[in-house]
């Protein structure tokens, strides 16, 4: 078996496996199962730790979602509104990377307090 056919039956057998890493969200009403990632969005925007989101009133999230069970079969375009766990958000940039869509989102609401 090649290594791109190993990677793909990975994706769901490892990486977007319900009991490890996985969750069900919502994407513009359809269920998906993905991996949600917040920090790793920060960092990215940042290129380090520090957050000054609650300054521009804007939450960012990273998802990693399965390429080939995207709702609508293919990648959102950046720029676009979505409704991500029914809320509005905007696709700020999309990575396809080995059959994963990394896409990044942003959402017009501070985060929550603590």
């Amino acid at each position: 078996m090649a290594l791109k056919d190993r990677i793909a039956e990975d994706i769901n057998r490892v990486f977007l496996q319900m009991d490890h890493f996985a969750e069900t969200h919502y994407w513009n009403g359809e269920e998906i199962t993905c991996v949600p990632d917040e920090e790793e969005a920060l960092k990215r925007k940042n290129n380090n730790v520090n957050d000054i989101s609650w300054d521009s009133n804007t939450r960012k999230i990273l998802i990693h979602v399965n390429e080939s069970e995207f709702p609508g079969g293919e990648a959102p375009e950046p720029n676009t509104h979505v409704f991500f766990d029914r809320k509005p958000m905007r696709v700020l940039d999309v990575n396809i990377n080995m059959g994963m869509l990394d896409i990044l989102l942003e959402a017009r609401d501070p985060r929550e307090v603590m």
